[in-house]
């Protein structure tokens, strides 16, 4: 064991001697390469945040902004103008401000008048905001009109209350006045109805005959 010692301690002075051209601790050279090393590393941090500041504050957001506008450009629902007598719940919720509710109040206010004569009566739809039937106003078209009439003198009492622009006691009080009267002769006989001003008549009127 102390001849194995002794044999490890001799091997580096030996290998210092035969190899006299190769400094066996250079620490002046260690010195210097870590003073090049330092400065290389203080070179290098102080150029980070310009870096930094450079790629994220003026090149990202730009390029953020603009992926946002051709993404909103692509994805953009297009809006048609439809027909008011012809479109279904699918396309009426296809018009700004018109989601699945008013959609069907529209379709079910216009099966109930028996259709539409004039796209200001889209606006009488109930819920329906003016604001909305403003910016959808212009995308309205009103195509074949085709309605679906009320026979004056065939009708019963709760087929006129059904109409939207006749409520019960106008529907009661038409079958009155039919019954003591006799039959229409023209739609224009409603006009002897007190409760029928002039602006209720000029509503009923595309909606109602006299067969």
């Amino acid at each position: 064991m102390l001849s194995l010692i002794v044999l490890l301690w001799c091997v580096p002075i030996a290998w210092s001697y035969f190899r006299s051209d190769i400094a066996f601790t250079d620490t002046t050279g260690f010195h210097t390469a870590a003073t090049q090393l330092h400065e290389m590393m203080k070179d290098t941090v102080a150029e980070v945040p310009r870096y930094k500041k450079q790629f994220y504050k003026k090149e990202w957001p730009e390029k953020f902004a603009s992926f946002k506008r051709d993404s909103f450009r692509r994805f953009e629902k297009k809006v048609i103008a439809i027909d008011i007598n012809s479109a279904d719940t699918l396309l009426w919720e296809q018009l700004p401000g018109i989601g699945p509710v008013l959609a069907r109040r529209i379709v079910y206010f216009r099966e109930r008048l028996g259709g539409f004569h004039s796209i200001a009566q889209v606006g009488e739809t109930y819920g329906l905001a003016d604001s909305v039937f403003n910016k959808i106003q212009p995308l309205l078209r009103l195509g074949d009109v085709s309605l679906r009439k009320i026979d004056l003198n065939e009708t019963d009492e709760k087929s006129l209350a059904d109409h939207p622009y006749i409520n019960t006691k106008l529907a009661r009080v038409i079958i009155r006045y039919r019954n003591s009267h006799g039959p229409f002769s023209q739609v224009e006989g409603l006009k002897g109805i007190a409760l029928v001003d002039d602006s209720i008549y000029r509503k009923l009127e595309k909606y109602l005959v006299v067969n």
